[in-house]
């Protein structure tokens, strides 16, 4: 076999291991934020009853050391967002989406800067809940269901979708899933901002698309790992 032969074969070994360990690790990451994300709405649970302050206090004080657990595990899924993105904006540019691999790298930025915002008005919420006063608790009951994490939700779809209508990273249909589940999210904002309870039982099928459509994204990432590690075999 010719020298510069087996030098191009070696070169596309050595991508295609690379490839798949920045692959790899984007599918860990995504899959450790599925389940501490779905740990977090699981310890959450539907919510009180009503939107009344004596009535969220109460839920508060009775449900209290499982939201603080929900509240830790939110925090630390969202460190794993960074583990899934920032390797998978390095495959999108190499493979030459540059445009992609910056909307998603900017999109993945604001879905974690929108999760710490939530989270911090959750915990600050729960702090209140123990304080006479149903103003502050109102307000911060208030500030909490209005954070835009189901807008961060739609570009974080939007974004992806691009590479997997090119079959970058997977299936293509699942493109066409995440333009659908990107719509689906800005229609929740719109009617979140219009409607005056943004956030109610009606969300949770939401968060059941969310966490749906990014189990099939963690999917394709363990698949297209998968594929890569055999061409570099």
């Amino acid at each position: 076999m010719p020298t510069h032969r087996l030098g191009e074969e070696l070169d596309v070994g050595v991508n295609a291991a690379v490839r798949a360990s920045r692959l790899r690790w984007a599918a860990i990451g995504a899959t450790a934020f599925v389940v501490l994300y779905g740990v977090h709405r699981l310890l959450q649970g539907l919510g009180p009853e009503t939107s009344a302050p004596a009535d969220l206090a109460a839920w508060i004080g009775d449900q209290r050391v499982p939201l603080l657990a929900s509240e830790l595990a939110l925090g630390v899924a969202l460190l794993a967002v960074i583990v899934f993105a920032a390797p998978l904006a390095v495959v999108l540019h190499d493979d030459g989406d540059a445009v992609t691999a910056a909307a998603f790298g900017l999109a993945s930025a604001v879905f974690i800067a929108m999760g710490l915002v939530s989270l911090t008005a959750e915990t600050a919420l729960f702090a209140a809940a123990t304080d006479p006063a149903e103003t502050a608790l109102a307000v911060l009951d208030a500030l909490q269901t209005r954070v835009p994490n189901v807008l961060a939700g739609s570009a974080l779809a939007a974004t992806l979708a691009p590479a997997f209508l090119r079959r970058r990273i997977g299936w293509r249909w699942l493109g066409i899933v995440s333009l659908v589940a990107a719509a689906f999210f800005a229609l929740g904002f719109v009617f979140g901002v219009l409607g005056s309870a943004p956030e109610g039982r009606g969300s949770v099928f939401g968060v059941a698309v969310f966490i749906v459509w990014m189990a099939l994204v963690t999917a394709a990432l363990w698949r297209a790992a998968a594929v890569e590690a055999r061409r570099a075999a």
